[in-house]
């Protein structure tokens, strides 16, 4: 390899230590300027993931939407929370408008809770544990099919407060057991 030392300063005289101090400096200087660079535009394409929702829509399939990429999303709450606003017209902005007014560092879940209090079906935290218990696997239905159907189910008994988030495991595995058609005989007698 040939020496870099002429490469990496106007010295052609500097030791290869001097060399390789210079080389790392590029490399986190490099980095800094990615970071600054990349990373805010990957969480922009996130962001335009967010379906739209301005209150005539159908509230639920995007609050179960919008709530699934939060999570995923990898980034600060704060940056979910601008996602989140900007995904948002109408009616919708207006009730998140209000509460930042309130609390301008207001959580995300904070304003999913006033989203659905304001848009969301007025189902109590019985019903819904009630639509969660009553779910049964679907003749014909795939077992993944179920559970992320359940899943749904699941979280929006939470979100009522119908089911505490320690609680949620041993319930999913309870409800799961309990709703699933067996077919295969062998796993009647196992369970």
């Amino acid at each position: 390899m040939a020496n870099m030392s002429g490469l990496l300063g106007p010295g052609s005289a500097a030791s290869s230590s001097e060399a390789a101090a210079s080389a790392d400096d590029w490399t986190k200087a490099l980095g800094q300027i990615l970071e600054k660079v990349v990373l805010p535009h990957a969480e922009s394409d996130s962001c335009r993931k967010l379906r739209l929702f301005a209150g005539e829509e159908e509230f639920e399939p995007w609050l179960e939407h919008t709530t699934e990429m939060l999570q995923e999303w990898a980034v600060p709450d704060a940056e979910k929370r601008r996602c989140l606003i900007e995904s948002l017209g109408g009616p919708a902005l207006d009730v998140i408008r209000t509460l930042k007014l309130i609390d301008p560092g207001v959580s995300v879940k904070d304003c999913l809770e006033a989203l659905e209090h304001t848009f969301g079906s007025v189902e109590g935290p019985e019903d819904s544990y009630c639509k969660f218990l009553n779910s049964r696997q679907q003749k014909g239905e795939k077992a993944s099919a179920y559970i992320q159907r359940l899943e749904r189910l699941l979280q929006r008994a939470v979100m009522r407060g119908a089911v505490t988030a320690e609680q949620m495991d041993q319930t999913r595995l309870a409800q799961i057991v309990r709703g699933t058609q067996y077919q295969n005989p062998i796993l009647l007698i196992s369970s």
